[in-house]
């Protein structure tokens, strides 16, 4: 699955609107021809993606 909402969802977690933003993104960038803007700037989204992975992995780990 790479849907961010869903995948937020099931997880029970909140996603940055910034990165559910993403998606439509990645879609469009996939499947038509043109420029796609990002909804922020790179090193910006990057940070953000940073953090979310590092939130995610010590959810994880407190599952053990």
């Amino acid at each position: 699955m790479h849907e961010l909402t869903d995948l937020a969802s099931v997880a029970g977690q909140a996603l940055e609107p910034r990165l559910a933003a993403l998606q439509e993104f990645a879609v469009e960038a996939r499947y038509e021809a043109g420029p796609f803007p990002l909804p922020a700037e790179r090193s910006e989204l990057l940070a953000l993606l940073e953090a979310e992975l590092e939130r995610c992995e010590r959810a994880v780990a407190g599952l053990d």
